[in-house]
């Protein structure tokens, strides 16, 4: 029964549920990517500021050393030495540790945008417990874990022997003996940084790569069954049977409304049975003829009724009626090119009263 609630949820999850796994702190997040680009972009800024710090540094320790030798050694001058100096530290090593902040400030934005949850700091007792915790050993997020981890393993080696191999195969092991001390210090850095930029960068690649694992894996386990959807959309736009009843009392109140119109008309356009339009004229109100309310079959066999009670002249002419009954919203004046057409009704019905008004 398990694999089989699994296989159901296959619809991808709606922007409610993201929402709602967001509010708990469930986000897609890869710690990796967080380290690896402090440690790939740290690199970078110390290369970038490695010989303006060093040398900071070099002048701050003499300028230190060369004042205790023309002065009394006291405590109080040890101390200022101490903070002025560490001072000067701080403002050369700023640079390097604000840009490691910005860089982890900037990877987790990136990650999750911006995202302020309390609730995640109270003490949550389910974390603690020990069977939870074994399980999650042998869970398969564990073994994909442990796949990554060994595949970093052997991508680090790899990226590390291949450096190796090819630095030393362009030096002679004799020339390297020959170098003085600085000149052996200064390339053994060189080929550490090297080394360490080109792991920090592969470490950097597995770890994006991680990243879209873990939006991938985030989003599978939020996925929903068509039941869920269905249950969510009912709470969002409210149960499809009251919504539709809700509908048909609208319809029923603006068939009322309709119907309380047409004793209003001048007169009504019939197909002769299939359609009938009522329209009415005010030139004081209107800029043209208006329909009032229009109908089909049964609707139009009221609307016939409600006329005939109340003497409003029945014109049969199918075409008009048919244009009127498709192109015309109830409420709305008829068209320029119906002006013609709805005159020549409108002067019969006129000259029809006239005519019973004489008699």
């Amino acid at each position: 029964m398990a694999f089989g609630s699994n296989a159901e949820k296959t619809e991808q999850p709606s922007g409610k549920r993201l929402s709602e796994a967001r509010s708990k702190g469930s986000i897609a997040f890869s710690s990796d990517l967080n380290n690896a680009a402090g440690l790939l972009f740290g690199f970078v800024l110390m290369y970038a500021t490695g010989i303006s710090t060093y040398n900071g540094i070099c002048k701050t320790m003499k300028s230190s050393l060369g004042h205790l030798v023309y002065k009394d050694v006291t405590p109080d001058l040890l101390v200022s030495i101490v903070i002025s100096r560490v001072y000067e530290l701080m403002k050369m090593m700023f640079p390097v540790l604000g840009g490691f902040l910005l860089i982890g400030l900037a990877t987790s934005y990136l990650q999750v945008g911006l995202m302020f949850n309390f609730g995640l700091l109270k003490p949550n007792p389910g974390k603690l417990n020990i069977i939870a915790g074994i399980k999650n050993l042998f869970s398969a997020r564990s073994l994909v874990k442990l796949i990554f981890s060994v595949l970093k393993l052997f991508v680090v080696g790899g990226v590390a022997f291949f450096f190796i191999k090819k630095e030393f195969c362009h030096k002679n092991i004799i020339d390297i003996i020959g170098l003085s001390l600085p000149e052996i210090l200064g390339m053994s850095v060189q080929l550490m940084y090297g080394l360490a930029l080109r792991v920090s960068m592969a470490l950097f690649a597995l770890a994006v790569i991680d990243f879209f694992y873990q939006k991938w894996q985030y989003k599978r386990n939020l996925r929903m069954t068509k039941n869920e959807v269905k249950e969510e959309r009912k709470q969002m736009e409210g149960d499809p049977l009251i919504k539709a009843k809700i509908r048909s009392i609208q319809r029923h109140m603006a068939m009322k409304r309709m119907m309380a119109s047409v004793p209003k008309a001048d007169v009504v356009v019939t197909n002769p049975t299939h359609y009938a339009v009522a329209l009415q004229y005010d030139s004081a109100a209107m800029k043209a003829p208006t329909v009032v309310a229009k109908g089909a079959d049964l609707v139009a066999k009221r609307i016939r009724e409600i006329a005939m009670r109340h003497k409003i002249p029945l014109v049969e002419d199918k075409p008009l009626a048919q244009t009127l009954y498709k192109t015309v919203e109830i409420g709305r004046e008829i068209p320029h090119k119906l002006y013609y057409a709805v005159a020549r009704v409108l002067s019969y019905v006129y000259q029809l009263k006239k005519g019973n008004k004489k008699t």
